[in-house]
Order: structure tokens, then sequence, then C-alpha cells
């Protein structure tokens, strides 16, 4: 059965379950935890219901238990309504980022400045260096979280923070580099690979940073069907630094087991764009995380003696995660001039409007607005990857081929009906049989992770033609190549097209956004501007201007307790 038809199913069946254990309820608060389980499918944490009439029906049931209580379901102070596993979950990551964040190490701020000066060199502008002020943070934190958008330097940031810290520490440390898809983790030690190539330190020091990204659930060791995870709380895990990318993409509950598996002794350091799209699943961890910026007085008088600057203002009261969030905003990716740069600025803004007339005025040549999207436009962007595979191009070069373009979408449903037309422009050319599923030059996403054959969610191959047939071939996070059979692949999918969602992580040269005929409930202000910065050189979105103005003003709301916890717990 399909997630599709287990999550129509999913309200029904608890349904019959709280009538089992509650005989009593009626058809206003089934409906009413009906409403919670859609929440929690659409992404949030809880269902806030204030005072709503069903409220005192359901405090007269045996279901339902105060903050600590031992019930299917939570209702807190504030009128959320929770089911009791995410309220553990949200309660105990609060808990433990706060004691992460709040064991503060102590640095002799002159030896850090020394090595800091030779990590991040005098930059040539005025703005204070954000990526150096990380750093500096980093020497005295257990807990750094980075955010900024593409091309703010959060790789180069982190390679050199962990080579200050080893720099730092008395004895080599054991170093870990995880994110939530494979397809994430391979971009990212490939990044990692390449920066850490060209810093000035000795070998010694360079060999101690990891090399090799792994997914999460590889990482704790979580296989389907288990339920307790390799390493947890008991037994955690052995390492000193943890770096965990694409942290906008972490649910509640994931990263609820991924604090909780940390040794005492380990800094957690989690980069990622918190102005992109959420987690599929239940929360919006690092937006909350970073919803409040504030640095304590002693804080900024140790930066300044360590010579990385003047932080910004707060943005918040001092709670609990201060001095442990950093917003990087200077992009070294886009110019001044670039239209995507200013696209994606003035959509974070919710300036749909002005966002809209950047796109139509033709003024920038990176961005543009298309009137429709047709089967030949969409064939000649293609067309350099399809015929990498058809010259029997090496892996590499048609890796290249195929992210000089993607064609995002909203929804699940244009995804398939653009992959179905590009099949069958492919048989009109005589290059895929009719009714085959495979054909050389079919991009197939994985998306179930499989531990036996060490293929993950996320993770895009080629299939191409070989003497024993057709193989599909996946890069591996050390740059090299595996093919396997067709046969052999989990759960997969074609992508000439994909989902903005399933495009976190990635990065194409050429963007196309195409708008859904009429506003839908996943259409928001993130997934444009998560579109938008996926596209490297250009980006172009094809749909109607009320369409796109509705999507920019609509900003994403993500119930959650979990930011409302970490300002109230006090440094």
């Amino acid at each position: 059965m399909n997630s599709l038809a287990t999550e129509s199913l999913l309200p029904a069946q608890l349904a019959q379950l709280f009538l089992r254990l509650d005989p009593a309820l009626d058809d206003s608060t089934l409906a009413l935890l009906s409403e919670l389980t859609a929440a929690n499918q659409s992404g949030h944490v809880c269902l806030p219901i204030g005072h709503r009439p069903e409220r005192r029906r359901l405090q007269a049931s045996p279901l339902l238990g105060e903050p600590g209580s031992y019930a299917p379901l939570i209702l807190d102070e504030a009128g959320r309504l929770y089911f009791a596993h995410l309220w553990f979950d949200e309660q105990n990551l609060a808990r433990q980022l706060s004691q992460l964040a709040s064991a503060s190490l102590p640095q002799d701020a002159d030896k850090v400045g020394q090595v800091l000066a030779v990590l991040f060199p005098a930059s040539q502008g005025q703005a204070p260096d954000r990526q150096k002020q990380a750093a500096a943070l980093a020497a005295r934190q257990r807990l750094l979280v980075v955010s900024g958008g593409p091309g703010t330097g959060k790789t180069t940031t982190v390679v050199r923070l962990l080579a200050m810290l080893a720099m730092l520490a008395e004895r080599p440390l054991v170093m870990a580099m995880a994110a939530p898809t494979g397809k994430a983790a391979a971009r990212m030690s490939e990044s990692v690979r390449n920066a850490r190539d060209t810093l000035p330190v000795a070998d010694a020091i360079r060999q101690q940073l990891p090399q090799q990204a792994q997914t999460l659930h590889r990482l704790l060791g979580l296989r389907p069907g288990m339920e307790q995870a390799r390493y947890h709380a008991g037994h955690p895990l052995p390492l000193d630094v943890l770096v965990v990318d694409e942290a906008s993409m972490i649910d509640l509950a994931m990263m609820a087991r991924l604090v909780a598996a940390l040794p005492s002794q380990a800094r957690l350091i989690l980069l990622g764009d918190r102005d992109q799209l959420a987690s599929v699943d239940a929360g919006a961890v690092l937006g909350d995380l970073c919803s409040q910026v504030t640095y304590l007085p002693a804080t900024r008088a140790w930066l300044a003696q360590a010579g990385a600057g003047a932080l910004p203002p707060d943005e918040g009261q001092v709670a609990a995660l201060a001095d442990s969030v950093v917003l990087l905003t200077h992009s070294h990716r886009f110019r001044a001039d670039s239209g995507i740069g200013a696209l994606a600025a003035l959509v974070n803004r919710g300036a749909a409007l002005p966002a809209l007339q950047l796109l139509q005025d033709g003024q920038h040549a990176d961005i543009a607005q298309l009137p429709a999207l047709d089967d030949q436009a969409l064939w000649q962007q293609h067309q350099p990857y399809l015929d990498a595979v058809a010259a029997d191009r090496p892996l590499e070069e048609i890796q290249a081929a195929f992210s000089r373009f993607m064609l995002l979408a909203a929804e699940r449903s244009q995804v398939a009906q653009v992959n179905l037309r590009m099949e069958s422009l492919l048989e009109q050319q005589g290059r895929k049989q009719a009714g085959r599923d495979w054909y050389a030059g079919r991009p197939v996403m994985i998306t179930a992770n499989d531990y036996g054959v060490g293929l993950f969610n996320g993770d895009i191959g080629f299939a191409v033609e070989r003497t024993q047939g057709l193989r599909v071939a996946f890069p591996a996070a050390d740059g090299s190549w595996r093919e396997f059979a067709p046969g052999r692949l989990p759960e997969h999918e074609t992508v000439f097209a994909m989902t903005v969602h399933k495009s976190q992580g990635s990065e194409f040269d050429t963007v196309w956004l195409q708008l859904p005929a009429s506003p839908g409930p996943v259409l928001n202000r993130a997934l444009v501007y998560t579109a938008i910065t996926r596209a490297r050189r250009c980006f172009a979105v094809a749909g109607s201007a009320a369409v796109w103005t509705h999507a920019v003003q609509l900003a994403p709301v993500r119930h959650s307790g979990l930011a409302d916890l970490l300002s109230t717990i006090q440094r």
C-alpha cells in the first residue's frame, strides 16, 4: 500500500482506536481528533484549539492528560493539543538543546584569535565577517546553528570551523557529518572534500576532518522495522563533533532522536536555511531554533578580544539558545546585480507584486516569466542530457548534463504529467519502447532507504546501456560510481521533473517552476523561495500572476511549541 493510501486510512483507524479506549466520545470530539491527525500529516506538531466547545468534552475523556501525564493526548496551558509522543519529543528536545547551549567551554580569546587569523584572513569589505564569528562561537559552544541562504558560505564556514577545533584541541577529535537524505549527504561530502584541500593547515589537521557524510538514518543505525536505533541516550554516538547539513529538512522526531544520541562531550553544528521549506513530517525545528538570535554581553566582549568583530543586534530576549545561532546574510554566489538574488530576497519578504514586476521587466537575463510550458521547450532543455546518454559519454559528463536543468512543481500530479510527456516524446523519437518502463536515459530518484543495496531516499541515478544490458548508475559519496540492474533498485520514480520538496539539497544551472492552476495547501512563500534558490544561473516561472501573488504573500505556518519553550528557558 502506498503512503497516500496509508495517510487516508489513518484518521479512521485512529477514530476506531479512540472509541475502544473511550466509547463515550461524541462525533464532534472525534472530528477534532481527526483534525489533529490531519494537522500532523500537514507538518504541524500540535493543533491550537483555544476555547473551542470540543475542548470541554475532550477534557472529560480519559484520553486527555495534563502535560507530563501518561495519556494518549496532551493539552498544554496555551491550548495546544498534542499526540503524547510529539509532546514528549518537543519537551525533551527543548531541554537537551538548552543544556547543550548553556554548556559554554572556556577558551583563551587570544589563542582563538591567532587560529582565526590563519583560517579567516582579513576581508576587503567593511562588514563584519559572520563566517569568522560563527567559527569563534563554535570554539566556546557545544551547540551552534548556522543559517544562511544559497552561496552564503555555510560549507566554507564549517570546514574552516572544524579545522579550528582540531587546531585548538589537546587530542585528535572524532568528527562526523550527516544530512537528512543520501543526495544531501553526497553533495555535502563533495563540497567539504573540495574545501578541505585548500585549507592553510598542516596535513595532520586536514586528516582529522571528515571526508564523507552519511544519512541521519545510517548515522543513528535506524532501520525499517526497528523501533530502537543503534545509537541513543543509553548508547551514544562515539564522536566529539557532529555537523548536520540541510537542517531545515529534519522533523521534530528525528531531531529529538539525534540530540538524545549525542555524548556529553560532543559539539553539534546544524547548517541550513531557515527560510526554506520545513520538513515533510511534523515540525519546523530549524525555523524554531532561529526564531530568536541573541548574545550575552560577555560573549560579545570575548569575540571582540578574539578579533571576530561586532555581532549584530539581538532579535529577541536572552533565552535558552543565546550565543548559539548565527545568520549568514552575504551571498557569494549572487552578485549585487543578480536577478535570482534580488527575486529571492523579494519573495522572502512577501513582496509579491515587486517580485512579479522584477520577473516581467526584462532587466535581468537570469530570471523570466514563461507564458506556458510546451513539449518543445522541455525537450530542448533536456536535450544535452539525452544526447550525453545516447553518445555513451562518461558518467560524470552525463551527471553534469543532467544538472543543467530541472523542472520543479508544487504538486506531485504536475510532476507525473511532465514525466509522462517526456516519455511520450522519447517514444516518438524512437529512444523508448512503448510499454517498457526502462530505457537508456531514464533518470530515477530513490524514494525509500535500502541499507542492503546502499541506496537512500533522494539518491538520483541514470539508466545507461552496458554489454550485459541496462544498468542504473548512482554516484557514491567518495566520488566513484555504482551500477545496479534495474530490478535491484528499491522504490523509485522518474525525475525529468520533481516536486520542490524533493529538490531540497540539490542545485541546477537552470530551474523552471511550474505553478498549479489554482492555489493549494502546499503553495506558499517558502516553496517559491526554495525553488528559486535551487537555481545557479537561471530561474523562470510558469503560471498565472494571481497564483504567484497568492503563493508569495502566504507565509508558511507550522504549529509548534518549541520556540515558546526555548524562549522561556532563561540563561
